[in-house]
């Protein structure tokens, strides 16, 4: 599977951090086994959720957007998913292949890509140091 693929869920996988900063990602579901990307998929109820239905993204649905891809677009330590229902929405108005060029085109700038990352890596470790925080409570 390409690295610049669009998962079922919105996001661009050409620019998670596996691909941007550690280049091992082919895109959620590649079963290359060198890769995270069958990780991602096996352990997202979004993807399978797509899966079951087969759906190539949420796109497709017509529960866009569902409970499970609204929590995943605002969870509090993952803001690179805010954009994932409305890059849906979009592939809804104008199809997967006009959506991955303007994304190609909005991720051109390395800068831009860098950004991403950095909001991502952000992130994960406001959720480690959540979790060091509720070991604290003794919850």
């Amino acid at each position: 599977m390409p690295k610049d693929v669009l998962a079922p869920c919105g996001l661009y996988c050409a620019v998670c951090l596996d691909n941007i900063v550690n280049h091992c990602c082919h895109g959620c579901g590649c079963t290359c086994g060198e890769c995270a990307g069958d990780t991602h998929y096996q352990g997202c109820d979004i993807s399978q959720c797509a899966s079951s239905k087969r759906y190539e993204t949420c796109a497709e649905c017509d529960d866009l957007p569902c409970i499970k891809l609204i929590h995943f677009a605002y969870h509090p330590f993952a803001i690179h998913h805010l954009q994932a229902i409305e890059v849906l929405r979009r592939v809804q108005k104008v199809g997967v292949e006009k959506v991955l060029e303007e994304l190609r085109a909005f991720f051109a700038d390395e800068e831009t890509r860098l950004q991403w990352a950095f909001i991502e890596d952000y992130g994960g470790k406001r959720a480690h140091e959540f979790e060091q925080w509720k070991a604290s409570l003794g919850t």
